[in-house]
């Protein structure tokens, strides 16, 4: 308490001194601040049942995040971001805390080398360093902008970025002859600090270099590595994983198209290695994408092809966010067993504390029923296939369609020589129907539907068929100026069967596990959100969540929810 006191009179103090000892110079702020509550209240049969969880449950806070920038010159800039967060129901700072959320230090060397110390944002290809999107996320609508806010904010989620520590350094040169630029970018980053007789240090250190031509060819190399460091630890084997991904890409304008090409193609080696140099285990892996991108006024359509060797393993593109092992913050323990709800569609939703914000060594759980196809992203193993993609947008800008379609196959089968066969498709469609009806109030309609089938021929035990849908769907009407009505749901599916692989502690298989689906989730949403700008608003809704395993009668649950945001970005 004491100490908390201390922290925060000591920023109170700081904060003017710093800005008046660079009255001369640059200094300036930026950050966050956020207020939320929610309250759950349990309905439907598992009310009656459950006689030791609470009828009614909840929490909330209050939080600011003041990012400062320090500039005591054009090349320096020093930046740090400190939290403090208060709990709704405790006074006088019992239940508030200060936190140093960031910091870094950024230059440029001689107008031409950047660097960057710290913290730090990190993100190459989909096979070599890429943060993925989570599963139940494609085409959401934007009624559930609260929840998605929250969920990016909170994990330093910023677009497909991994947010990482270390040192980065970027430079560019231009040329004026055959070669436009050639650029590099470096980085050395510390993934996991050394810990007490437990796991060794491991560092991460990769770059990229890219060489663009004047006839709009560019060549790039991307590499990364991952390692432990033998002398932070007492273990006896310590792992590495080098990934290589090269790429060609090529553009052309004909006509009113403009045509895209690109090339990646690569491959992984990851094993373990004792002190004395002697490997353990290794094994190695390749990867091929080859894409055709037309761009068209109005049209954007793409076809790629795509091919993953199954011991293809990289730990910075293969990372998941949704971390299945963690427990959800919204009833935990339910049920007279208090057993530990497992992760659902709620909590992928509306729950950061589900999520993962580091690189892992080793293949993550995920959950065949959201996740069957590509629950690694891109750089799922043991995959070859197409897709296809076609994006349209028309003149006025009042109708956006999406489609998709994709087409896998195993590469070698799981415990049987059958194949897994895997069907994938998307379409999504967004109406600004004041635009379209002339309507004076704003008013937006988006609705989609995703689908995921998986088949596998062979013998009874063999045979496999599963089948997941997800239909998504949005309404905003603007009741006066900046103050809307929105109102949202989302609904899945899944059924049928599955085959679950269990893994050794060198991702490889060691036995398999018969899974079994018929599920059903629903998230309604009706509230109310006022917009004072693009990036302060506040929104006010309840929720009504089921979640109905029919293959486990006590994988049940109801429950009503309100919820409150304010969000404002500084």
């Amino acid at each position: 308490m004491k100490n908390l006191f201390k922290k925060i009179i000591f920023l109170l103090i700081l904060l003017p001194i710093l800005s008046f000892g660079q009255i001369n110079q640059k200094v300036w702020y930026d950050g966050n601040s956020r207020a939320m509550f929610y309250r759950d209240a349990l309905s439907g049969d598992l009310k009656d049942i459950d006689t030791t969880s609470t009828r009614s449950e909840g929490e909330g806070y209050t939080a600011i995040d003041l990012g400062m920038h320090f500039t005591p010159n054009d090349q320096i800039e020093i930046f740090s971001e400190i939290r403090v967060k208060n709990d709704f129901g405790y006074m006088w700072g019992s239940g508030a805390y200060v936190d140093l959320r960031r910091l870094s230090v950024r230059g440029i060397l001689n107008d031409r080398i950047s660097f960057n110390l710290g913290d730090m944002y990190l993100k190459q290809t989909p096979f070599t360093l890429n943060n993925f999107d989570q599963e139940l996320s494609k085409h959401e609508p934007s009624v559930f902008q609260a929840y998605r806010d929250l969920i990016n904010y909170e994990n330093f989620y910023l677009d497909n970025y991994w947010r990482m520590q270390g040192l980065q350094t970027n430079f560019s040169y231009t040329f004026y002859n055959a070669i436009n630029s050639v650029e590099a970018d470096m980085f050395a980053s510390r993934v996991r600090g050394v810990q007490w007789l437990g796991e060794p240090e491991l560092l991460m250190l990769g770059g990229t270099s890219l060489i663009k031509l004047e006839n709009s060819l560019v060549f790039a190399i991307n590499h990364v590595n991952s390692f432990e460091v033998q002398s932070s630890s007492l273990d006896t084997a310590t792992y590495y994983n080098p990934v290589t991904n090269l790429q060609l890409k090529y553009s052309k304008k004909i006509n009113s198209l403009t045509y895209r090409l690109s090339l990646d193609f690569g491959g992984s080696i990851r094993g373990w290695e004792k002190n004395n140099g002697s490997t353990i285990f290794e094994t190695s892996g390749g990867f091929v994408k080859a894409k055709l991108k037309a761009v068209a006024k109005n049209l954007k359509s793409s076809v790629s092809f795509r091919y993953v060797d199954p011991e293809f393993r990289s730990a910075g593109a293969q990372s998941r966010r949704v971390n299945y092992i963690s427990s959800p913050s919204t009833y935990a323990y339910y049920t007279n067993n208090s057993i530990l709800r497992p992760v659902s569609m709620l909590d992928i939703t509306s729950d950061p504390n589900i999520y993962n914000h580091k690189l892992s060594t080793s293949l993550m759980q995920y959950n065949t029923l959201y996740s069957a196809i590509s629950p690694y992203g891109e750089a799922t193993p043991n995959r070859a296939g197409v897709d296809f993609l076609f994006d349209y947008k028309n003149d006025e800008g009042s109708i956006l369609a999406v489609a998709d379609m994709a087409f896998f196959q195993e590469i070698i089968g799981q415990g049987t020589e059958e194949k897994r066969s895997m069907l994938s498709s998307g379409l999504s469609f967004t109406a600004h129907i004041d635009k379209i009806t002339g309507l004076k109030n704003k008013t937006m309609f988006e609705a989609s539907l995703n689908t995921e089938a998986v088949n596998r021929g062979g013998s009874e035990l063999e045979s496999i068929s599963f089948n997941s849908l997800l239909i998504s769907a949005g309404l905003s009407y603007e009741l006066f100026h900046n103050f809307k009505l929105i109102s949202g749901i989302k609904s899945f599916n899944g059924k049928g069967n599955e085959v679950g692989a269990q893994r050794d502690e060198y991702d490889q298989i060691i036995g398999y596990e018969l899974l079994d689906y018929d599920s059903k989730e629903d998230i309604l949403m009706l509230g109310l959100q006022y917009n004072f700008t693009k990036d302060i608003y506040f929104s006010l809704q309840t929720n009504q969540i089921d979640i109905d395993d029919r293959t486990n009668e006590i994988s049940q649950l109801s429950l009503s929810r309100i919820y409150f945001m304010f969000n404002m970005n500084l």
